[in-house]
């Protein structure tokens, strides 16, 4: 079979350009514009851009509707982030921009011609990023590739508590990796010991705690981005059923209040407890990672203290991996910033491009 290439694959999106794609290439098409050579459907690395300017090194993206949803979202960030890191300067408009106000993209590809195309390694040297949970190699590289600098430590540590599984298990609740770790390892204990593989349906929050437990044979039924959204759905959807709900010791009031409240059946098996690191820093950083509630009330309790900082520090902008931890984040300070969705690359990938901008 004939390998399908990256040249092929433009070729076809030049033939099925959408209406506003095909509104800007004739605005844009043959220097137009300012002399500038705009090519579309232009091969990168392993992208495709909608429209780019070697020139100037810049790009234009126009996004339809499923760019809105939280998976697109994050897939864009770290998009725009890999291709700054090869130097180009990216913008990105809805489609209804290019169809109804353009001029507002002919306004800002003008702004970048008459700029000096940048160094992304040298554009924000000296920027320097906390986080509070040490790294894996490949999201080290997406702050380091992008020229800023970084500091990273354990806020918290899990320790495992020792539980028994209730006799009657059908429906699960985990609302975090931690949970699903514990739960996992107890559960495939039990089976390695009785020979007999456990049937249980699981409710989750995070997609990183569903990819932990699909990858580990559980049946995951619905996946939220928080508990409270969670709650919500089980006291709309699956009120007659009984939950076993596992979680830490330290978990959050808003899921278990939730099913109080809908009359809904809810044990609680407590499977590991969160010690905080007091860890103190006497400088000032551009931002900080925050990727639970518990990891903000840690940095607060050990950092809060300095008077000779504290105004500075409440400059400090976090970016958050989620809702529930930007509600902590916020009862110190209100420089938060969310990430689109609830994983930590799309944390770093905010994280850079706010600091970017």
């Amino acid at each position: 079979m004939k390998r399908i290439s990256k040249k092929d694959i433009a070729r076809h999106l030049r033939q099925e350009q959408t209406p506003a794609e095909e509104f800007l290439w004739e605005v844009l098409r043959n220097r137009q514009f300012e002399d500038l050579k705009f090519r579309r459907q232009h091969p990168i690395k392993n992208y495709i851009v909608d429209f780019c300017c070697l020139e100037i090194m810049l790009i234009v993206e126009l996004d339809g509707g499923y760019h809105n949803t939280i998976d697109q979202k994050e897939k864009d960030e770290l998009r725009d982030i890999h291709l700054r890191q090869l130097g180009y300067r990216v913008l990105r408009y809805k489609n209804n921009i290019a169809l109804k106000n353009h001029t507002i993209i002919l306004n800002d590809i003008s702004i970048r011609n008459k700029e000096q195309t940048p160094s992304p390694l040298k554009e924000k040297a000296g920027m320097r990023i906390l986080s509070t949970k040490k790294l894996q190699p490949n999201q080290r590289e997406l702050i380091l590739n992008a020229g800023l600098s970084f500091v990273e430590y354990d806020a918290i540590s899990m320790k495992p508590i020792d539980f028994d599984l209730p006799e009657s298990l059908k429906n699960v609740i985990i609302t975090s990796q931690n949970g699903a770790k514990f739960f996992i390892e107890k559960t495939q204990e039990l089976a390695s010991l009785s020979g007999e593989e456990l049937e249980v349906r699981c409710f989750c929050v995070g997609e990183k705690t569903t990819a932990l437990l699909k990858k580990n044979g559980y049946n995951v039924i619905k996946t939220s981005q928080n508990g409270a959204t969670l709650g919500h759905d089980i006291a709309e959807n699956h009120k007659k059923d009984s939950f076993t709900y596992f979680c830490g010791k330290q978990r959050r009031e808003e899921l278990p209040n939730i099913l109080k409240e809908a009359g809904v059946t809810c044990n609680e098996v407590v499977v590991y407890e969160t010690h905080i690191n007091e860890q103190i820093f006497n400088q000032i950083f551009d931002g900080v990672l925050f990727f639970s509630p518990s990891g903000v009330t840690a940095f607060a309790k050990a950092n809060l203290k300095n008077t000779s900082l504290l105004e500075e520090r409440k400059k400090e902008r976090c970016f958050c991996i989620g809702e529930t931890t930007a509600a902590a984040a916020r009862k110190y300070t209100n420089q938060v910033v969310v990430s689109n969705a609830t994983t930590i690359e799309s944390t770093i990938a905010k994280a850079v491009n706010t600091l970017k901008k």
